[in-house]
């Protein structure tokens, strides 16, 4: 089944695909039960309940378009765009599939938007 979710931030899309994009960032702010654990190259380990898994990213920067995929069929896919909305805000738009939770998108998103509220746009 198919989880579509969108969330109005107040900053500019490259801050908020950014967030999204860089393991580094993410894993700052990606919700419980999810922890970045490890990455090599476009690979990220993530664990959920004390079970890792991997996932492969594809970070299209110039289309603010973030794609990954479970590598051995654990996990959700996923696509994240992020467009421009009024004069400095974005809209973060996330579709999934194959996730046992149908909350998780809109937790993502919530999440994200929060990460850049707090750290990325104060001051």
């Amino acid at each position: 089944m198919t989880i579509h979710a969108r969330r109005d931030v107040p900053a500019l899309p490259d801050l908020v695909f950014n967030a999204a994009a860089d393991p580094a960032r993410l894993a700052a702010w990606l919700p419980a039960p999810y922890q970045v654990v490890g990455r090599a190259d476009d690979v990220l380990i993530l664990r959920q309940h004390e079970e890792p898994y991997q996932v492969s990213l594809a970070a299209d920067y110039d289309r603010l378009l973030l794609t990954w995929k479970p590598l051995a069929d654990h996990g959700c896919r996923g696509v994240l765009r992020v467009s421009l909305a009024g004069v400095a805000g974005s809209v973060a738009e996330l579709q999934m599939d194959g996730c046992a939770d149908d909350q998780l998108p809109s937790r993502l998103l919530e999440a994200l938007a929060n990460e850049v509220e707090q750290n990325l746009t104060a001051g």
